[in-house]
C-alpha cells in the first residue's frame, strides 16, 4: 500500500509540475537584465560557449573549473585549502578532505600530471602526520591558519570535518596504493580516537572545545554525521561498537523516506559522496533511494512555491550556503528559506536525479549566466528577489559539486574509497546487505516507526471540574486530591539533537495535574530535577526551550472549534528567580503579558526540583467549556544539567514528553486527549 501511495503521489506531482512549467514566465526580471549588462563581455561569451556543449562536455567544463579551486586556493607548501575564495580566508579541514578526494579525479582527467598530484597529496598528508596542524586525539580544528596550521575563529575540534578529511585521505591512499601516501592516509585514520570523541556515551559528540570541553550536540540523528559514525565503526584502532549506528534516530517523512526536519539537502549528499550505498540497505533504509526521494522533495518544494521570484522552472536547490544576510542552512521547510538558491545543491544531486540536475545546470547558466558563474564555476548562492548574487566560492560546496559529478560520470570516488578495509568493515558491522529494493524505508522499520508514533498519542487525561477558582501561587497543596499523570525518564522525545535521559546519572520526571471551571483551564506540574539551571535573564521573553522549562500544548480544535493552537512555555526561574511565560509557534505567539495577559503563571522551588502552576482563560482557546469536551494535549519538560551554563546560551540536553513523539511540538494530531470531566 505504501509503495502504491508513493507512486501515485509522485505521478500526481509530476503532472502538476508539467502544468506549472507551462504557466511560468520565461523572461528575466528587468533588474536582472541590468545586472547582466554590467558583466564583462568575456564572461558572457564563456557562458554562451558552455551552453553550446553537450551534457558530458558541459560536465567536464564544470568539473575542470571547479577543481581549480582546490589547486589554486591551496598553500602548496603544506596542502591546506581555503574555506572560501576570499583573500584572508583560513583553511577548512573539510575543504582539505574534499581537495584530497579531487586529486585522483584531476590526474585521471589529465588536468594535472600524476607526479604533481602525488606531490600535492603527499605534502598535505605529511603536514598532518608531522603535527603541523593543530588538533588533539586525531581530530583537528574546524578552521586553521593557512600558513601555521593553528586554530582560528575559536573553532572546535570537529568530528565531522575530521571525518571528511579522513575520507579524502583514504581515497588518495587507495589511488596511490603502495606508496607513502597510502601509509600516511592510514595513519590519519588510525590516529582518530573515536572512542574519546564519545565522551563516555554511546554516540559521537560533534566536537570538543579547549575551554568548555565536549560539545553537547551529538551525531545521534539522521544527518551528514552518518559519514562520521560509519568511519568510527570501521576504525582499525579506536572503533565504536556497531550499536552506535543503531542509536541514530531516523524520523520517517510521510511514510516515504527518512529525513532531516529542515530538509537541508547536503545532509543527504555528504555520506554518499564516499560510501557507495547503491543497491544496499540496512535495517532501516535503502539510503540511495532515500536520497532520491529527499532531492525530489526539495526540488518540488520550490517548484510549487510561488512566494519568491528566484524559484523558477529548473531553478532549485535549498541547502546550507551563502545568502543575502550571510551563511545559513536553507531548507525545504517552513521558514527555512527566503528565495535563496544554493547551486551546488542541485548540481551535486546528479547521481540521484540526473535529468533534473542537468536541467538545473543549464537553467541557471541560461537564466543568470555570469551572475552565477565565476572564477571557479558556480557561485555559493543567489537570490533574485533580493537582487543578490554571491561573488564567492566555498571549498566544501566546490567539493560536493566536483566529486558528485565524477561519481555520476565514472563512480571513481566510490570505487577507491570502498576499496579500503575500513569502509567495508563499517558496512558489514552496520548490517548492510545487497538489495535491489525500490523503497527508501524498509517495510520492517516503517512499521516499527509507525507503531512508535501512534502508541504515545493514544493517551488520555481527565480533568475534574472545581467549584472555586484555584489560587495560582506555585503551591500545589490544593491539588493533592486531583488525579496525576506521569512524564518520566523513559519518555524521551526522539530527536537527533536531544540526548536521552541517563537514569543512572540523573532524576528527571514530572507529575502533572489538570482541573477546570467555567472560566479557566488549570494546569500544574511537579518536576523532579536534580539540577535547576536558570541561565536566561529577565529580559528574555521567549525561546525558553534553550534551558530548563516546561511546556503545555493545547489543541482546542480537537472538538471542532477553538481559535487555534495554544502552546505555553514556562520558564520557572530566570537569573533573578522570576517566572515567565510565552506562547510560541501557535496561533498567537509572544510573551503572555502581551498576547494572553489574563494567563496566570507561578513557580516554586522544592526539595526535589520545582513546581509550575498555570491558569488559562478559556477565551484564549476560543471555546466554551463543558463536561465531555475533548482537547488535544501534551506536556513536556526540557532539561539541562550544566550548573555553569553560560548566560543566555542554548543548553538544552534532554526533553521528555507525555506524548514522546518525534517533533512532538509540531504534530498536534498526535497529541493525547484531555477530557473535561
Amino acid at each position: 500500500m505504501r509503495k502504491i501511495r508513493r507512486s501515485f503521489l509522485l505521478l500526481t506531482l509530476g503532472v502538476m509540475l508539467v502544468f506549472s512549467w507551462t504557466v511560468q514566465a520565461e523572461t528575466r526580471p528587468e533588474a536582472i537584465e541590468k545586472l547582466l549588462a554590467k558583466t564583462s563581455e568575456t564572461s558572457r561569451e564563456e557562458v554562451v560557449s558552455l551552453l553550446k556543449l553537450d551534457d558530458d562536455e558541459l560536465l567536464e567544463a564544470i568539473s575542470r573549473k571547479t577543481f581549480d579551486y582546490f589547486w589554486l586556493e591551496a598553500n602548496p607548501r603544506n596542502g591546506l585549502i581555503k574555506d572560501r575564495s576570499t583573500p584572508q580566508s583560513p583553511c577548512s579541514i573539510a575543504a582539505v578532505g574534499f581537495g584530497l578526494s579531487a586529486i585522483p579525479v584531476a590526474v585521471e582527467r589529465g588536468w594535472i600530471t600524476y607526479d604533481d598530484g602525488y606531490k600535492r597529496a603527499l605534502t598535505t598528508l605529511k603536514t598532518f602526520a608531522r603535527g603541523k596542524v593543530e588538533g588533539r586525539k586525531g581530530f583537528y580544528y574546524h578552521f586553521v591558519d593557512m600558513h601555521t596550521g593553528k586554530r582560528v575563529w575559536n573553532s572546535e575540534l570537529s568530528s565531522i570535518d575530521t571525518a571528511i578529511l579522513i575520507a579524502g585521505g583514504l581515497v588518495c591512499g587507495e589511488y596511490f596504493k603502495g606508496t607513502s601516501i597510502e601509509k600516511y592516509a592510514n595513519q590519519l585514520y588510525e590516529k582518530a580516537d573515536w572512542q574519546w570523541m564519545t565522551n563516555g556515551e554511546d554516540t559521537l559528540t560533534m566536537g570538543w572545545d579547549p575551554l568548555t570541553g565536549f560539545l553537547r550536540s551529538r551525531w545521534n540523528g539522521f544527518n551528514e554525521g552518518l559519514l562520521a559514525v560509519l568511519l568510527a565503526i570501521g576504525s582499525p584502532t579506536h572503533p565504536l561498537p556497531p550499536d552506535a549506528w543503531h542509536q541514530i534516530y531516523r524520523p520517517v517523512k510521510n511514510e516515504t523516506y527518512i529525513n532531516l526536519q529542515d530538509e537541508v539537502l547536503f545532509v543527504y549528499q555528504y555520506p554518499l559522496i564516499w560510501f557507495d550505498l547503491r543497491d544496499k540497505e540496512d535495517d532501516y533504509a535503502n539510503y540511495w533511494r532515500n536520497a532520491i526521494a529527499a532531492v525530489n522533495y526539495n526540488r518540488l518544494f520550490t517548484t510549487f512555491n510561488k512566494s519568491y521570484a528566484t524559484y523558477q522552472r529548473d531553478i532549485w536547490g535549498l541547502s546550507a550556503g551563502d545568502g543575502p544576510t550571510g551563511y545559513k542552512a536553507y531548507g525545504a521547510y517552513k521558514d527555512k528559506h527566503d528565495g535563496t538558491i544554493i547551486p551546488y545543491a542541485s548540481v551535486a544531486s546528479l547521481p540521484f536525479t540526473p535529468e533534473e540536475s542537468m536541467k538545473a545546470i543549464r537553467g541557471m547558466l541560461n537564466r543568470f549566466g555570469p551572475l552565477v558563474w565565476r572564477k571557479y564555476g558556480f557561485v555559493s548562492g543567489f537570490n533574485v528577489d533580493r537582487r543578490w548574487f554571491s561573488s564567492q566560492h566555498i571549498g566544501i560546496d566546490q567539493g560536493d559539486i566536483l566529486l558528485m559529478i565524477e561519481n555520476y560520470r565514472t563512480g571513481m570516488i566510490w570505487e577507491y574509497f570502498m576499496r579500503h578495509p575500513g569502509a567495508q568493515k563499517a558496512l558489514k558491522l552496520a548490517r548492510f546487505v545487497d538489495s535491489t529494493s525500490e523503497y527508501a524505508v524498509t517495510p520492517a522499520y516503517a512499521d516499527q516507526y509507525e507503531a512508535a508514533m501512534l502508541l504515545p498519542s493514544q493517551k488520555q487525561a481527565v480533568a475534574p471540574r472545581v467549584q472555586t477558582p484555584v489560587l495560582v501561587d506555585g503551591d500545589l497543596g490544593e491539588w493533592q486530591s486531583v488525579p496525576s499523570y506521569l512524564v518520566d525518564e523513559e519518555m524521551n522525545v526522539p530527536d537527533g539533537n536531544i540526548t536521552k535521559v541517563d537514569k543512572s546519572k540523573m532524576n528527571l520526571c514530572s507529575d502533572f495535574y489538570i482541573q477546570w471551571d467555567e472560566e479557566r483551564l488549570y494546569l500544574a506540574a511537579e518536576v523532579t530535577d536534580d539540577v535547576i539551571v536558570n541561565n536566561l535573564s529577565p529580559a528574555e521573553r521567549g525561546s525558553f526551550y534553550r534551558s530548563d522549562s516546561v511546556e503545555f500544548y493545547i489543541d482546542p480544535g480537537r472538538s471542532g472549534g477553538g481559535v487555534g493552537l495554544f502552546k505555553l512555555a514556562v520558564l520557572p526561574f530566570d537569573t533573578l528567580g522570576n517566572t515567565h511565560g510565552a506562547r510560541h509557534e501557535d496561533a498567537r505567539p509572544g510573551p503572555v503579558e502581551a498576547v494572553a495577559p489574563q494567563t496566570q503563571i507561578a513557580a516554586e522551588k522544592t526539595a526535589t526540583g520545582y513546581t509550575v502552576e498555570v491558569a488559562i482563560p478559556f477565551e484564549y482557546l476560543g471555546i466554551t467549556p463543558e463536561a465531555g469536551l475533548v482537547l488535544g494535549f501534551c506536556h513536556t519538560v526540557i532539561n539541562c544539567n550544566d550548573r555553569g551554563a553560560p548566560l543566555g546560551a542554548y543548553v538544552r540536553e534532554n526533553m521528555i514528553a507525555w506524548n514522546h513523539l518525534p517533533l512532538v511540538w509540531d504534530n498536534p494530531d498526535l497529541w493525547g486527549e484531555l477530557v473535561l470531566e
